[in-house]
């Protein structure tokens, strides 16, 4: 039984930091040249961290050492604290600065090479923010990133659980589309006798534009042949260049593929329109009036992008007017 006041008198966080370092490199040695200490001083946080817990974490009789079970244990744990730190140090720094240190944003990934070089320039120069996280992922990653604070803005589409702690600014409104192998032929207003020279290809019915689509075609009372499903819109559109698939998307999902070179041909839909909008979404009154410009360059670059790759369908796209 460790001594209560001797877990206290614990660095605990350096004392983490020296075990995960070894845990890693299996070497007190090195994980100290790594820290920037002495290795005595690396093995007295080790023997310190043992003796609050009373376990052992290494087994010292191997070469190079190995961890125990409680070591597997207080490793797996040791990710997640020095994650949280690392969150916690973010969150003060930001409160601390007298600009925005770092802005965290996630978008759709089918637009997220579209958006990235804008989005960047205007971070870099008109907001004088050093560091920007980008990551790109579904609606539905978006939502549980912002409810857990690992991200500040979402430029996304269907979130469904939001508070009045969310600010959500449209950007565009577009509707889904049929997306056909550029060189068929065959009839484009019967979704019936289009399926039977084509198969569905389409998202899973796990991520939010599956189940839109899934919803639309079960009020249509359609039930289409499938051949693929996915979870990236690159991926639906590559069944489609196969030529023996057709999909339904929006522009928004096809402007990065398109932009690669997939050769596609769109189409209106031969049954009933659905439409989805595009919007950033962050928490209220956290940036100002940064949300407001970042969803206005948004606007403005997928604007560009679709006059520019779809000239036939840009006019059914909804552009909003922002601020």
């Amino acid at each position: 039984m460790s001594n209560p006041k001797s877990d206290l008198d614990l660095n605990l966080y350096r004392a983490v930091e020296v075990f995960m370092a070894v845990a890693e490199m299996r070497q007190v040695t090195a994980a100290a040249t790594a820290l920037g200490i002495t290795q005595s001083a690396a093995s007295q946080h080790l023997k310190n961290l043992e003796t609050a817990f009373n376990v052992s974490l290494f087994d010292r009789s191997t070469r190079p050492i190995s961890l125990t079970f409680a070591g597997e244990t207080f490793q797996r744990h040791g990710f997640r604290m020095l994650n949280l730190v690392e969150d916690l140090r973010r969150d003060i720094h930001h409160l601390a600065a007298s600009s925005l240190p770092v802005l965290r944003v996630a978008m759709l990934a089918s637009i997220a090479t579209t958006l990235t070089p804008g989005l960047y320039d205007l971070v870099e120069h008109r907001f004088r923010v050093p560091e920007l996280i980008l990551s790109a992922g579904l609606a539905s990653d978006h939502q549980v990133a912002l409810n857990d604070r690992r991200i500040d803005i979402a430029v996304t589409s269907e979130l469904i659980q939001l508070t009045t702690d969310y600010e959500v600014i449209p950007i565009l409104d577009e509707p889904f589309f049929l997306v056909l192998p550029v060189d068929y032929d065959g009839p484009v207003d019967d979704v019936h006798a289009l399926s039977e020279r084509l198969s569905l290809v389409r998202f899973g019915a796990s991520t939010p534009v599956g189940r839109r689509t899934d919803q639309q075609l079960q009020r249509c009372r359609l039930n289409l042949p499938r051949a693929i499903e996915a979870d990236r819109s690159s991926m639906v559109m590559a069944g489609v260049i196969t030529g023996k698939c057709f999909a339904i998307l929006t522009p928004s999902l096809l402007i990065d593929g398109v932009a690669e070179g997939m050769a596609l041909r769109l189409a209106p839909l031969p049954f009933a329109e659905f439409r989805r909008t595009i919007k950033l979404v962050c928490r209220r009154d956290d940036l100002g009036e940064m949300p407001m410009q970042i969803a206005r360059e948004c606007r403005d670059i997928l604007q560009r992008a679709f006059r520019h790759r779809f000239p036939d369908q840009v006019d059914q796209v909804l552009f909003h007017e922002i601020g």
